[in-house]
């Protein structure tokens, strides 16, 4: 089906959805479903609770217009997901208002009242991930597929559901935030974007781009200097070390490696484990409980006339072995305690704190 006939598909749900009034106290609302939902061919689809009586009843356009849908859309901006790249919907596609014209849960008839039109709203859609967005949410979807999921004891974790993966997570509402703040909510939507990013991945990988002579040297050394197996994590951080010192000593930087902040610190983009063993064959890499670990043979790592030419300097040298003296043998807790202290990450810290956002997989700049 392309995407004409997608749209073509919701409409004639939307049209179906309006004239539905098996629920008495929502009749004097409309149905908050057309187009402006999102992305007719999302590979995510999130689910809400119901339309908010001064958001999406007004707008017609589900979590915006009032202050869950501001926290929505500022969770979504923060951690990189497109508004316009994922579809958004509710449990409940009226408003449902108390006797005094507030804002109301949706009863568990109204949820199942409106779980055809949900059901057909995936199907449609299709969307690889779906999220569910507060309890009646979760709940709301035990009625198409049935699940024991909890809001307090599964939130950002991903599980099979209805044929697709599911994740639930916390409303963005105020009332909630007592319950889950927006900090921590935001660490949610960061694996929310993250599982995102998985399934936008290319199936078909193109082959890895070489690393640089300077980069597979320091690593390299690194590697072969620690006294026992080396951890990725702390090569990562390692590395990381010997760029900040060699910026004290020498005011350069000792490679061109692109580094990222992410959630434990900084992450050189080169250093991945299949990109190592590739450029430097003298490694082996193990993975033990998901914990990847790198070993230099015995024999000499540039041996091999493939691998790139070891062209370090004696202060690059000098560095190496202070910084594997100095922190080589703390473990990953303490070596990402030292990390967060250097001046690089303070400086993202302090902005991450004074503009209330994250900076995850931003650049490091050490300048």
């Amino acid at each position: 089906m392309n995407t004409k006939q997608h749209d073509l598909e919701l409409m004639a749900l939307s049209s179906e959805a309006a004239k539905c009034n098996l629920c008495p106290r929502m009749s004097q609302s409309s149905a908050v479903l057309s187009l402006s939902n999102g992305n007719i061919k999302a590979p995510v689809l999130f689910v809400g609770e119901a339309p908010g009586r001064m958001g999406a009843d007004r707008s017609m356009i589900p979590f915006h217009g009032d202050k869950a849908g501001h926290n929505f859309e500022d969770l979504l901006a923060q951690v990189g997901i497109n508004r316009y790249s994922i579809f958004v919907t509710n449990a409940a596609l009226c408003n449902p208002r108390d006797s005094k014209g507030n804002n109301a849960t949706p009863s568990q008839t109204e949820l199942r009242n409106c779980s055809t039109f949900l059901r057909k709203q995936i199907e449609l859609v299709n969307p690889k991930l779906v999220v569910s967005i507060g309890g009646s949410s979760l709940a709301a979807l035990s009625n198409i597929d049935e699940h024991s999921l909890s809001l307090r004891e599964h939130v950002r974790t991903i599980h099979p559901w209805f044929g697709r993966k599911l994740i639930p997570a916390y409303h963005p509402g105020q009332r909630a935030m007592i319950h889950r703040s927006f900090a921590n909510q935001l660490s949610d939507y960061q694996f929310i974007a993250e599982q995102i990013g998985r399934i936008n991945k290319s199936k078909r990988k193109s082959p890895a781009r070489p690393i640089d002579n300077d980069i597979a040297s320091l690593a390299s050394e690194i590697i072969s200097s620690a006294r026992e197996n080396t951890s990725l994590f702390a090569l990562h951080k390692l590395f990381y070390l010997a760029e900040c010192e060699a910026i004290k000593r020498t005011g350069a930087r000792l490679t061109s490696a692109y580094v990222i902040r992410q959630k434990d610190g900084p992450y050189f983009v080169d250093l991945h484990p299949y990109r190592i063993k590739k450029a430097i064959p003298g490694v082996r890499v193990r993975i033990d409980n998901d914990v990847i670990t790198l070993k230099a043979d015995d024999t000499d790592l540039f041996e091999n006339t493939t691998h790139p030419d070891n062209t370090l300097s004696s202060i690059s040298r000098e560095i190496i072995s202070d910084i594997i003296a100095k922190y080589g043998d703390l473990d990953s807790a303490s070596l990402k305690r030292m990390v967060y202290l250097t001046k690089p990450m303070k400086k993202i810290l302090r902005r991450e704190k004074a503009e209330k956002v994250n900076l995850y997989n931003q650049p490091i700049e050490f300048g």
